[in-house]
Parts: C-alpha cells; sequence; structure tokens
C-alpha cells in the first residue's frame, strides 16, 4: 500500500523509514459483508486490525455458543485484541464480526511483534490500544452480572442512541439479544413492555426511543 490508515497514529512520527516501508508493504485490506466473520474465538491470530469502512462486532463467546458483545469498532479505530498471540498477558480469546458492510486495513501480528520489541512507541501504541479495549471487556461481563435484562436493554439503546446520535436505531431483535447476551424472545418481550410504557416504539427493523427521560429512570 502507498498510505496506510496506521499513519494516523501518533507512534508513526517515531517510526525509522524501513520500520514504515515495512509497515506500509505488508498492510492489507479486505471487505466484508454484514454478518461476515472476521475473526473467530478458535481461529489464529489475525493481526493487528483498523476499521476502514463500517462498523465491526467484537465479542466474546462460551463453549455452548452465547455471545457477549465487547465494543464496536467504527471507522478509525483499531484493534489488538486480534492479535492476542504477540500480548502474552491476554489469555482469551476474541470474535470479530461485520456489523454493516465494510472494509478493514490488516498487518501481520508478527510485523507489529517486531515492531513492539524495535520500538518502544510501537509497543505503548499496543499496549495502550488493549488496555483501552480491556476496558471494555469488563464493561460487558459487569453488565452481564450486575444489570438486570432491562437495564441492559436500556443501557445499550441510550448507548447506540449516544454513539450514532439519532433516536432511531437499525437494530433487529435477533440483533440486539446478541449484543447484550440474551435470547430474541426474552428481549422481544423487554422491548413490547418498553414500547407499552412509552419508552420506545417498534418499527420494521428497529427502534425509536421516544422518551429519554423513562429509560433513564430504568437505570
Amino acid at each position: 500500500m502507498d498510505k496506510t490508515g496506521f499513519e494516523a497514529f501518533e507512534f508513526w512520527k517515531k517510526l525509522t523509514e524501513d520500520q514504515r516501508e515495512l509497515l506500509r508493504s505488508r498492510a492489507r485490506e479486505a471487505a466484508y459483508c454484514a454478518g461476515q466473520i472476521v475473526r473467530s474465538a478458535d481461529s489464529e491470530c489475525a493481526g493487528v486490525l483498523l476499521v476502514k469502512k463500517g462498523v465491526f462486532r467484537m465479542a466474546l463467546c462460551s463453549d455452548d455458543g452465547r455471545e457477549a458483545t465487547i465494543s464496536r469498532l467504527r471507522e478509525g479505530e483499531p484493534c489488538v485484541l486480534s492479535a492476542s498471540c504477540m500480548i502474552s498477558a491476554i489469555s482469551f480469546e476474541v470474535q470479530i464480526q461485520a456489523e454493516t458492510d465494510g472494509v478493514l486495513e490488516m498487518i501481520p501480528a508478527g510485523v507489529f511483534a517486531r515492531m513492539m520489541k524495535e520500538n518502544i512507541y510501537v509497543e505503548n501504541f499496543v499496549y495502550k490500544s488493549a488496555t483501552e479495549r480491556f476496558s471494555d471487556v469488563i464493561r460487558a461481563v459487569e453488565q452481564l452480572l450486575f444489570l438486570t435484562l432491562e437495564q441492559r436493554l436500556v443501557t445499550f439503546l441510550l448507548d447506540e442512541s449516544a454513539e450514532q446520535k439519532n433516536d432511531e436505531l437499525k437494530f433487529t431483535q435477533e440483533q440486539i439479544a446478541v449484543a447484550i447476551g440474551s435470547a430474541r424472545e426474552v428481549v422481544t418481550r423487554g422491548l413490547k413492555k418498553l414500547a407499552g410504557e412509552g419508552a420506545i416504539q417498534l418499527f420494521r427493523g428497529g427502534v425509536r426511543i421516544t422518551d429519554r427521560k423513562r429509560l433513564y429512570e430504568k437505570l
């Protein structure tokens, strides 16, 4: 690639020209369709990822197939947990799935591992990025352990509304169920209850927030 998205990060200024050329030469872009798995929890190390377009969902998966969404990766956001093989302190695996059509830039884990040994600024970037994502993991686990289903559902709606700056959220009930780690039937009942109370309106393929104050009272 003539230019890599990683040039936007602070560590790039601290690289030698040879290191920059190595990253440029090994960077690859790949397009994904909505629903496509980028990396499964039991797959090999995928390398360091950078979202160029679209939204990608990062999740923890249990042995029995249940999923809990950790976070969503959007344009300009990196992910190093996909390259957990180069960070010895990480003992869990994540699944990454395209939530919308999108494009990822990928650099092999071995290239970044070499950069980490040669350049402390790259090492700082990797561990800082991992720490930020690990905070998302803790938050997801805390919600599963300490919040009721209704509170998790409301938190999801409010967080997504704030992120998208829109009261109209285009998520299917199945997508919401996966996002909060519940069953679709349970989510359907929860959404109907909120709709009956006037907090939201349901439409085909989405939810519209109509009474934000009522939702906050649920938390």
